[in-house]
């Protein structure tokens, strides 16, 4: 086990309560649908003492990115490092022996041995809920998961299938199945997964983004660019690279002594295999070319494959505007192979850049000699030609490269900036919409289209084609900054100041559109700007012949169509939308990826009430009870002033659980009271109030409410169950054995009430059927000592000893530190005459709690008696000692009289006591 006695799980580090809130305040802070921030805010907590907070956070890295290893690693070594996990696992088993019942206890102890490596006890566990519970989702997600991160493949797509089979409308199950398909290599059930998930909610961001990989694999790149710009829309994560902080950092040769080697340093990739290269790639996609080529030297250097990383190389430079590195890079790779069409289409991007545009156009016709067919050189010769002054040939060129490639964007985009220069509207306009036919949310195509709406004087149109770019591309700088003209067109000066600021964040300088050029990059997306040399483009308006806008009016009635929706660019979705997503994850109990969306939702502007009830019913599920009141208070304090609605009754009914399960009972009565003064037949609510009234001691009215209740929700054990324990409270046996019976009879699982209807028997004297409820109890789940405990009281009232000891065997067999029945067993032991078994029982008892008054008080009955009444009077002296006023008190005080008198008679060892 962990030795928790190391340096660094010592006391954690003093802060004040401020530095504390400061530094707990972070976690509201960070984006809660990046997993990197949660593991490096979680580094932070960990540097400061903080483990639980820390832990919390690697956890919710893990949930919302499951193979994000630094995140794995970081868990291991606070595991490791605190023995956080040991504790947990400890007091969730201590739980589960005083509930065995108890799913939620049983989840967390799967999860946290998930964390901890173990997915076989984890799978165990899992499975132990799920007999309690067949089809719950969460439980089926989670022995998904389990048995996934077992390498167990086969199996976890049997529990993701079983799901699916559940709820087939829900867009994350059939997204893990996705995930799972392709993992295995299935792309095409992967393919269909993902699309259904899609389907089911076009904003699962992960969805797109698996899907990319997807269309990758199958060779359609221009799919798996699209998919992956939408998820990156969604989740602007996706477009994010940022240093993930590993502990392994502030490990020392110590430390890794300490934990015996388990914690590894990171790895780039397994056995070296073109290592700096992948890494490299993985860094340029993220635009962090410095970095990239950073690895592309050292792969270089490590004898990676050469000609491959000087291609990527090129490409960087390429990316960054360094045209004369890239091209003497490019010159070396034809030297090896000249008849490839994408070095010489690339080598002629660097020549152009570089303003030699008569050697560019030579390279691209190299190009096209080796492959016709190359699309991309015939766009960038299309782009030449402008630039050399042939509008003629610019147009075949592009007229061939979107015959070529009909959903080439950038070609299309071209196309239309071509026509909108030389004033011809019409055509410029089926350009762009072509180009929105290839892909709806291209920024560039809609700001064209914007463009020449703006240029007709179409403001109100072109305000929405703006918008439509802005929306596609946030950071689309020469979108805001028309938009912002438009704006101020039709007097909207506020809207028009705003877009103008955000211009200028993204680029302090307007620049005119300016035409793309094509170069093929194996995994993403990049876009290479062609320099301004198109001068002799920039002819009078009286040369350019400027047409009337006068092209079809169905073209114009099918643009305006898809362009009347959108009215502004900040206009929320509506709140049922917003949270659609959140309540699916939450509905399979995969918390932390609901909280983010939540999270996401609200920012995005979604109603903050909804977003609040929700935090906090996930909150409730997690056990934070305090976070949870906090939420609803939120809630309540945006609701109040406003007339009662039904947000207020899920308000204050959540409100009443939390302060329920805080122990402020008064508080939760009120709350409940409030929420039945308008919705009188609020079943959730009223069960809450059952249980406040019963802990008051309001025995009969306690009665009355789960009565109500029950009428409510007939065929619901559990009310049944607390319906019972209120009609024994308030002394009415036969109701409460009526309704314990009921329980069982429609839940003949629940072992909670078989053992409470079996406690009502044995109280009543109905031994036999005290034991037939225990032994039900235990067919279900053997595992539960309040059945075993009961079970061999019941049998020591038989006076059947014997069947008690076997029994308690068994339950000590599971659990060897189960006081309370160790001490039964003594007692059962004595009962058979077993005496010197029953002292062994009772000191094993003492010797883990040596002021244990019940072993105490027993020991000193054995010990007399064997009459060694100086022993007994000992023993039981210590329990008037220990608890003075204890249900053992006044009986060991008369014990100690009698034994002094006995021993007085037989005047034996207790001389001098």
């Amino acid at each position: 086990m962990t030795d928790t006695t190391a340096p660094e799980a010592a006391a954690r580090p003093p802060h004040s309560e401020r530095d504390l809130r400061i530094l707990r305040g972070f976690a509201q802070r960070i984006d809660a649908a990046d997993a990197g921030a949660h593991n490096n805010l979680g580094v932070l907590y960990f540097n400061k003492g903080m483990y639980e907070e820390a832990i919390g956070q690697f956890q919710r890295a893990l949930a919302i990115d499951p193979k994000m290893q630094v995140a794995q690693r970081n868990l291991e070594i606070a595991y490791f490092n605190t023995g956080y996990y040991d504790r947990l696992i400890s007091e969730l088993r201590e739980r589960l022996r005083e509930d065995p019942t108890d799913a939620d206890a049983r989840r967390r102890l799967a999860q946290a041995y998930l964390h901890t490596g173990d997915s076989a006890g984890s799978v165990a566990e899992l499975k132990r809920v799920l007999a309690q519970h067949p089809d719950d989702l969460a439980t089926l997600i989670a022995l998904g998961q389990a048995e996934k991160a077992g390498g167990h493949f086969e199996a976890a797509m049997e529990w993701f299938q079983h799901a699916v089979r559940r709820d087939p409308g829900s867009a994350v199950l059939h997204f893990s199945l996705g995930e799972l398909y392709y993992n295995r290599g299935l792309n095409e059930e992967a393919l269909r997964a993902l699309t259904r998930a899609i389907e089911l909610n076009p904003d699962l961001a992960d969805a797109h983004y698996v899907l990319a990989f997807v269309h990758g694999d199958m060779g359609d790149m221009e799919r798996a660019s699209a998919s992956s710009r939408r998820a990156t829309q969604l989740n602007p994560n996706y477009a994010k690279a940022q240093t993930n902080l590993s502990l392994d950092r502030y490990s020392s040769a110590r430390y890794q002594e300490m934990v015996g080697g388990r914690v590894r340093r990171p790895e780039v990739a397994a056995d070296g295999v073109l290592a700096h290269y992948n890494l490299g790639i993985a860094f340029r996609q993220k635009a962090l070319y410095e970095e990239a080529l950073r690895e592309f030297t050292r792969a270089l250097e490590s004898g990676e494959e050469p000609s491959l990383t000087r291609q990527a190389m090129a490409e960087v430079y390429l990316l960054q505007g360094k045209a004369g590195q890239a091209l003497d890079l490019y010159d070396r790779l034809l030297a090896e192979d000249e008849r490839s069409p994408k070095l010489w289409n690339e080598r002629g991007a660097c020549l152009h850049q570089q303003g030699d545009v008569g050697g560019a156009e030579i390279s691209y016709k190299r190009a096209l000699e080796a492959d016709p067919g190359y699309a991309l050189a015939w766009n960038n010769l299309g782009v030449v030609r402008l630039h050399r002054s042939d509008p003629d040939g610019a147009d075949a060129a592009f007229t061939e490269a979107v015959r070529l490639r009909p959903e080439f964007v950038d070609a299309w985009c071209n196309r239309g900036l071509m026509y909108l220069r030389r004033g011809r509207h019409s055509p410029a306009l089926d350009a762009y919409r072509a180009a929105l036919r290839a892909n709806a949310e291209a920024a560039a195509a809609w700001n064209g289209v914007g463009a020449v709406l703006m240029e007709t004087r179409r403001y109100e149109e072109a305000r929405n084609a703006f918008v439509r770019a802005v929306e596609g591309d946030p950071n689309h700088a020469e979108a805001r900054y028309n938009l912002s003209f438009v704006l101020s067109n039709l007097g909207d000066f506020e809207g028009a100041l705003r877009e103008t600021k955000r211009a200028l964040e993204l680029n302090p300088y307007y620049t005119t559109p300016r035409y793309k050029l094509a170069i093929d990059l194996q995994f993403e997306y990049a876009e290479v700007l062609a320099p301004e040399l198109d001068a002799a483009e920039r002819i009078s308006g009286e040369e350019r012949g400027v047409e009337a806008f006068t092209f079809e009016e169905g073209a114009l009635d099918s643009i305006f169509a898809e362009l009347q929706p959108v009215a502004a660019p900040a206009a929320p979705a509506p709140a049922a939308d917003a949270f659609a997503l959140a309540e699916d994850y939450l509905s399979k109990g995969l918390l932390d990826r609901a909280l983010a969306e939540i999270r996401r939702a609200a920012v995005g502007g979604a109603n903050p009430v909804q977003a609040a009830l929700l935090t906090a019913r996930i909150f409730l599920r997690q056990g934070l009870d305090g976070e949870a009141l906090e939420r609803f208070d939120a809630a309540l304090a945006r609701l109040e002033g406003q007339a009662w609605t039904p947000e207020h009754a899920r308000v204050l009914g959540g409100r009443a659980r939390a302060l329920l399960r805080l122990g402020r009972l008064a508080d939760a009565r009120e709350a409940a009271e409030t929420v039945l003064e308008h919705v009188e037949d609020d079943g959730d609510t009223l069960q809450v109030l059952g249980e406040v009234l019963l802990l008051q001691g309001e025995a009969a009215e306690a009665v009355r409410v789960f009565s109500r209740a029950c009428e409510l929700a007939p065929r619901d054990p559990s009310l049944l169950r607390h319906l019972g324990r209120a009609a024994l409270a308030a002394g009415r046996a036969e109701d409460a054995e009526r309704a314990l019976r009921r329980a069982v009879a429609l839940d003949p699982d629940f072992v909670a009430a078989h053992v409470e209807l079996g406690r009502l028997l044995l109280s009543a004297g109905r031994v036999e059927e005290a034991v037939a409820e225990c032994r039900a109890a235990l067919d279900v789940l053997p595992t539960y000592s309040e059945a075993a405990l009961l079970l061999a009281a019941a049998l020591r009232r038989a006076g059947r000893p014997g069947e008690a000891v076997g029994t308690l065997i068994d339950l000590l067999a599971g659990d060897p530190y189960h006081l309370e029945g160790l001490v039964l067993l003594g007692q059962a032991l004595a009962d058979e005459g077993r005496r010197d078994d029953a002292r062994r029982a009772f000191g094993r008892v003492l010797k883990f709690d040596a002021g244990r008054v019940d072993a105490h008080f027993h020991l000193g009955v054995v010990a007399a008696a064997d009459r060694h009444f100086r022993e007994a009077i000992e023993h039981w002296r210590r329990v008037v000692d220990e608890d003075p006023r204890g249900p053992y008190a006044e009986a060991a005080r008369d014990n100690i009289a009698t034994a002094l008198d006995v021993a007085r008679v037989f005047r034996t060892e207790t001389a001098g006591v």
